[in-house]
């Protein structure tokens, strides 16, 4: 038994120096190991005081890696062996306290102090703990009732129709908040009242409510449930189908955040787990799922419901489909869904029959080609790409059987659909049901409503240079022909088609797909028709043409010098289609420059050439100066306004394409000022946390780089200037390049020095491990801007607590101290300098009537400025790096150094001793006396006679009759 117990006790020993040195999670793992041991111990008063204690330890190491459900649930299983044990009643008070279960820790904390010995150490503590949970607990009980009260007057205002869009705002704020979403759910606990809201012909009222139950939904499953089963899908599928411009949206918002929360996507999506394998997810939810398929693929087959209703229900379909990301639906849908979108896809408004058509926008076909694109692409065998294939085969079979003329302008019209999507179906329906002459045939008819049918479709197929030659080639002639049609829709779709094929060898100067300059007479048609035109869609189409155009050096030349058609197009800008908005930023991106750029790997290019294979060669004119000079002219036309208004689009890539143009914007130094002016700043703060990954990285690098220059104060004043924390601190991260890692630490740099709220946001934002890591790196500038920013953090209170365990943190900056890049030793000295001074600077507080917390708090800065100065000494290299600061030339160095020196000996005499022993006194009694300002200037010296005076004052020197030191048979007269 002896033996059986050692081994346990052991393992908890080992457990608590893990502890002590900041290891939690090796003090856990050792803890287990104990528990595990012992539990195979027969039970006796011993073993359940072995068990208790490893327990509540185990518990203490959750709490501080904020485990705080594990750590309750540790704490509860040491009482249940030991009920009465008062470290485990404190901790997991403490869990509950910062869990928000106040009640909880108030009932842990009553029963501490009811077993707790008068006057022991801890009582003290317990009662300020419960203290603090009773006024935490009447704050929270007021802010409830407060809260109840507000949303009951919201209510009520509703119900009279007494100013409802205010009262809806509220309670969209009041959603916002974790408390608030509850408290609205409890107040309509059936939620009567808010169906009666949705189910009103009150446009305001209904698109109110829909987005306070999106907000309420957002990330919660439990309520996201209870909406579910309180409120239904009915009411949501009625204002998805109606005829609105902003409900069907807010709508398909609602039911986005059901999903994502129900299914808790958010989380599924993290884990990596073969593409080609489905979620795993209960029964339950599984039967929602089912139930929101069956709703969205009724309404895209449902005449009655609007366009935008049925884009809406498209894009949910795309986004939820798949089984790699999403609902897996994909199987389902190959057999319901695909013949109901071609069906959709089959609709052409012109056509003059007697067939009701589905009511479409001018977005419909493009989300159908997305709906089918993102389904091919998660087919995962070749039977179900032959099944795919199979059912869009035979519904252009069955379009072909009437040969009449409606019949064959929805066959091309699907035909263009499908090229535009899963393009590999469309191109083998092309070349095996003989569609090239009927497209042909169609483009040289007199009807305009063949000849634009028939054009889409041959630009559509004109997207796969390589897959396509031969339609190309064909094509070229016929886009020629109908560009010189007397009708200006025709003609511009012409151009469109043109500039597309004319732009598909990208940047790439060497590739010889059209005639020189064809492409510039191309931009200038487009350019034409974008100033001239009264009609939107010939503008559009412009756009859609320069989008392409734009990415030839030559085309963006002339158009930064054509002042009508920017302005032409910051025109169009005012336009809320989304695909309108996507072709305008792209001009933007390509003008700025600002798109990725992939250049070949040196041996890539080497062999490339060794085998006569085709090497992409950048246009001239794509060099920084010359972008840079786009940028000039853009700046100068009033783009920057603009940008800021296309930030408010809910498009994801519209948002990144705006994000990589700020960013390119913000590279130049001197355009940072106007962009703050001009509202940049702030309209660039949501795209850092809603968008594509890539969006939100550029938005936030943008942030970064004014935060460098600009004084945040005044680029982000108030609360904005505590948001723009987070995002620049998501930028820390390996996988990002150097360069975002080193703007984010010169950002948060700036960020550090302005003030004490902006130094705790950091902190709480995990920004103290995110910023030290990189005090680690190799990289000098990244390795120094970290330092950098370190030096301003440490400013803080709280973090003096980092420095004071038992780690090597003040070791790495004495040896960073040592290095050769004098900017970082700077900030290294900074660093210590700051850390250490802390009893020169309270000295003159000691002695005042303080209060007993104030008190203690002084007392436990003092004690940790101690431990800190001692580590500083514990290096073995500290007197080698100082005595070569201190004799170095650099003054700065010097004067941080030597006050390093006299914050530790200020301490007390016993560190004093430490340094009188070493050969640094030899240097400062020496710097006492130089005369040379160049060497020593009068400001270290005075610093390096303070010390001397305090090492006098000690008695661990003494002072000659001439009243100076002076060196007697090469050693220092000392009284030690």
């Amino acid at each position: 038994m002896t033996a059986s117990l050692s081994e346990p006790g052991d393992l908890r020993e080992q457990g608590n120096q893990a502890f002590k040195q900041g290891k939690f999670q090796e003090a856990i793992d050792r803890y287990t190991e104990a528990l595990n041991a012992l539990v195979d111990l027969q039970l006796s008063e011993t073993i359940k005081n072995d068990l208790t204690k490893c327990y509540s330890n185990r518990s203490q190491c959750y709490i501080n890696l904020n485990q705080y459900e594990e750590a309750i649930e540790d704490a509860t299983r040491a009482l249940e062996y030991t009920p009465a044990d008062q470290k485990s009643l404190y901790r997991r008070a403490n869990a509950f306290e910062r869990l928000g279960k106040v009640n909880e820790a108030i009932s842990d904390a009553q029963r501490l102090i009811s077993i707790s010995p008068k006057g022991g150490s801890g009582d003290e503590q317990t009662n300020i703990l419960l203290r603090k949970l009773r006024e935490n607990a009447q704050s929270k009980h007021t802010q409830k009732t407060q809260l109840t009260s507000q949303i009951q007057q919201m209510f009520e205002a509703i119900h009279i129709n007494s100013n409802s869009e205010t009262a809806l705002n509220n309670l969209l704020v009041i959603s916002r908040e974790d408390a608030g979403a509850e408290g609205i759910l409890a107040f309509d606990c059936d939620l009567r009242q808010i169906k009666d809201f949705i189910q009103r012909n009150e446009r305001i009222t209904v698109l109110g409510t829909l987005r306070v139950l999106a907000s309420i939904v957002r990330n919660s499953y439990k309520r996201a449930e209870n909406v579910y089963l309180k409120l239904g899908l009915q009411p949501i599928t009625h204002c998805l189908a109606m005829n609105d411009n902003e409900i069907p949206s807010s709508a398909a918002v609602l039911l986005h955040n059901m999903i994502i929360s129900i299914c808790d996507l958010e989380n599924r999506r993290k884990i990596q787990k073969p593409i080609n394998v489905p979620f795993n997810f209960d029964q339950s939810i599984i039967e929602f799922i089912n139930n929101v398929f069956r709703m969205l693929n009724g309404l895209i087959d449902d005449k009655t419901c609007s366009g935008i209703g049925r884009d809406c229900c498209l894009d949910l379909v795309v986004k939820f489909v798949d089984r790699a990301n999403g609902c897996n639906w994909t199987s389902k849908f190959i057999v319901s869904g695909v013949p109901k979108v071609l069906r959709v896809a089959a609709t052409v408004c012109d056509l003059s029959d007697n067939i009701k058509s589905y009511q479409i926008t001018e977005q419909t076909k493009m989300h159908i080609s997305c709906v089918l694109s993102v389904v091919y692409h998660d087919l995962c065998s070749d039977q179900e790409r032959e099944e795919f294939n199979s059912e869009c085969i035979e519904f252009v079979k069955a379009l072909r059987e009437k040969d009449d003329v409606q019949s064959r302008i929805r066959t091309i019209s699907v035909l263009a659909v499908l090229l535009q999507g899963p393009f590999d179906t469309g191109n083998a329906i092309l070349g095996s049901q003989n569609l090239v002459d009927l497209m042909i045939q169609m483009a040289g008819s007199d009807d305009v409503v063949q000849q634009r049918i028939a054009v889409e479709a041959i630009v559509l197929s004109a997207s796969k240079k390589d897959k396509a030659a031969g339609i190309i080639a064909q094509g070229a002639d016929i886009l020629k022909n109908l560009y010189r049609s007397a009708n200006d829709d025709i003609k511009v779709l012409a151009l469109v088609g043109l500039s597309k094929i004319a732009s598909s060898k990208g940047t790439d100067t060497s590739a010889g797909i059209v005639a020189e300059g064809s492409c510039q007479t191309l931009g200038r048609a487009c350019c034409k028709f974008l100033t001239t035109s009264e009609s939107f869609d010939i503008r559009r189409w412009s756009a859609d043409g320069l989008a392409y155009l734009s990415l030839d050096a030559d085309v963006k030349e002339e158009l930064a010098d054509n002042l009508p058609a920017l302005k032409a197009l910051f025109n169009l800008c005012q336009s809320q289609d989304a695909h309108v908005l996507y072709s305008l930023t792209t001009i933007f991106v390509n003008l700025t420059n600002t798109y990725d750029i992939r250049k070949p790997d040196k041996e890539m290019v080497e062999l490339a050439t060794y085998a006569k294979q085709h090497i992409p060669k950048e246009h001239p004119k794509d060099e920084k100066t010359f972008f840079d000079e786009r940028r000039k002219k853009l700046v100068e036309a009033g783009i920057i306004p603009i940008l800021v208004q296309l930030c408010k689009h809910k498009s994801e890539n519209c948002r990144e394409q705006i994000a990589r143009i700020f960013l390119g914007l913000c590279e130049n130094e001197k355009y940072r000022g106007p962009i703050v002016a001009g509202g940049g700043a702030k309209a660039l703060l949501p795209l850092t946390f809603e968008g594509t990954a890539i969006g939100m990285t550029k938005a936030s690098q943008a942030l970064a780089k004014i935060c460098i220059t600009t004084n945040p104060e005044i680029a982000f004043p108030g609360q904005r200037m505590l948001e723009i924390v987070r995002p620049i601190i998501k930028l820390l991260k390996i996988e990002h390049t150097a360069l975002e890692n080193f703007e984010a630490l010169l950002a948060l740099t700036n960020l550090a020095s302005i003030g004490e709220n902006v130094r705790k946001r950091i902190l709480k934002e995990d920004g103290f491990s995110n910023i030290e890591q990189y005090m680690f790196e190799e990289h000098p500038m990244l390795k120094r801007a970290a330092t950098e920013c370190m030096c301003n953090l440490v400013v803080q209170e709280e973090v003096m607590k980092y420095f004071t365990g038992e780690n090597d943190r003040i070791k790495l900056l004495v040896l960073l101290c040592g290095d050769e890049d004098e900017l970082l030793i700077k900030a290294a000295l900074g660093t210590l300098a700051v850390l250490s001074s802390l009893q020169a600077d309270i000295e003159y507080i000691k002695d005042l009537n303080l209060q007993d917390e104030e008190r203690q708090r002084l007392n436990d800065l003092m004690k940790e400025n101690r431990i800190i100065c001692e580590k500083i000494l514990d290096v073995k290299s500290f007197t080698e790096i100082f005595k070569q600061l201190c004799a170095c030339n650099n003054q700065d160095l010097q004067f941080r150094a030597l006050y390093i020196i006299r914050n530790i000996v200020k301490i007390d005499k016993e560190l004093a001793i430490r340094i009188v022993e070493t050969e640094l006194m030899d240097i400062l009694f020496a710097m006492k006396e130089i005369k040379d300002i160049s060497l020593v200037n009068e400001k270290n010296q005075k610093i390096a006679s303070e010390i001397v005076q305090l090492c006098l004052k000690y008695g661990l020197i003494q002072k000659n009759k001439e009243q100076t030191i002076k060196e007697e048979n090469g050693t220092i007269t000392s009284n030690k």
